[in-house]
């Protein structure tokens, strides 16, 4: 079913005919994904920015949820100085939902994000959400120290952001996941170091981004004798 919020201008000539999308696991990810690398810096944009290389492949998938949701294809580009990949929605109405969701336009971190109440009501939704903001804001990477002169590597599960929102949020639907993490000293970064919890968050949660199961798959795979 199509609708039009109807919120700046009365004419509904002057927006696009777009999908209103329901509360579901595919929109908890999406705001997830806006949360993380996504923004709203004007009245009409919707922008996520990814690594042109890195989240290649990634990007195609986030295209493709744009769709899904909202009926409409964005706009991709790379940016010319950098290996940004920008991947745009032009569409007054759905920057309009998206802040009736809670992502405020301009910065994120003045203005203040909230995550919508909705995706409290079940744990799908919740883990959802987790998935979006970790394979934009985080990482899987091998964690090197030394102890009596000998190397360790541990795998770490890694998110990184300056939002207390955010950060709580992480460490909070983990725990319920049954998963045990630490936010750092630096207190922007939340870790999990564990190999099997790093394994049950794959298992459980999951990712849609391949840069993020990448480097556990290399890691068990090197650990098979």
């Amino acid at each position: 079913m199509s609708a039009v919020l109807n919120l700046k201008y009365p004419n509904r000539s002057h927006r696009k005919e777009i999908i209103l999308p329901k509360e579901s696991n595919y929109l908890a990810e999406f705001l997830g994904i806006m949360m993380g690398d996504g923004g709203i810096n004007n009245l009409w944009q919707a922008n996520i920015t990814l690594n042109f290389i890195a989240d290649a492949k990634y990007s195609k998938y986030v295209t493709s949820l744009c769709k899904k949701l909202f009926g409409v294809l964005p706009a991709v580009r790379k940016r010319k100085t950098s290996n940004a990949l920008v991947i745009s929605l032009a569409s007054t109405s759905v920057v309009d939902f998206l802040v009736s969701q809670g992502l405020p336009r301009g910065n994120k971190l003045e203005h203040g994000l909230k995550i919508p109440g909705w995706i409290f009501k079940k744990k799908s939704y919740q883990a959802s959400c987790l998935r979006g903001l970790i394979d934009t804001d985080g990482c899987i990477y091998i964690h090197k120290h030394i102890v009596s002169g000998k190397i360790y590597k541990n795998i770490t599960l890694s998110f990184s952001n300056h939002s207390p929102e955010l950060l709580s949020y992480v460490v909070s639907t983990l725990e319920k996941l049954g998963i045990m993490a630490y936010i750092t000293g630096r207190g922007t970064e939340v870790c999990v170091y564990q190999e099997d919890l790093v394994a049950k968050y794959l298992k459980v949660v999951g990712t849609s981004n391949i840069r993020i199961g990448a480097v556990y798959k290399k890691w068990r795979d090197a650990r098979v004798v």
